[in-house]
């Protein structure tokens, strides 16, 4: 399976710009497709773009490399003279709002967390190439205990 195809499983709407590895880490620079996006404030579509900024992602590991997406994130002006926001990020719906791990991501370590406990999580999650302590096993099952 190519890159561009499992960066697609996270959403349709990433393209793959850029792939570097160093020491151990796979860097994979995403960007998403320019299209019409709605204010999150007000619902009034948009497609007239701001600015960008960058966000750092980890992701499930890829064979045996801890995986970052850097993804260029655009800001779009909202239209609606109404609305109290002048400006908006397009959403990422993989990821939850200011969060540094994508979902898949944090529900592998909320399965693993479940299974057994946080101390043995941490080593066989480590095993995995992905960085997460225990006391963050135990924020991302509580968390997820609270959405049930």
């Amino acid at each position: 399976m190519e890159l561009n195809e499992l960066i697609k499983e996270l959403d349709k709407k990433l393209i793959v710009t850029g792939k570097e590895i160093i020491d151990g880490i796979m860097y994979i620079y995403c960007e998403t497709e320019r299209q019409i996006t709605k204010c999150k404030y007000c619902g009034k579509e948009s497609e007239n773009v701001h600015s960008t900024y960058t966000r750092v992602i980890s992701d499930l590991p890829i064979q045996n490399y801890k995986v970052k997406l850097i993804i260029k994130v655009k800001k779009y002006f909202c239209n609606n003279d109404k609305c109290q926001h002048t400006t908006f990020a397009e959403p990422l719906d993989f990821v939850e709002r200011n969060a540094i791990r994508t979902k898949r991501l944090d529900n592998y370590i909320n399965n693993i967390g479940l299974k057994t406990s946080s101390i043995e999580a941490e080593k066989q999650i480590k095993d995995t190439h992905v960085n997460v302590s225990n006391n963050t096993i135990l924020r991302i099952i509580k968390k997820n205990k609270n959405r049930s």
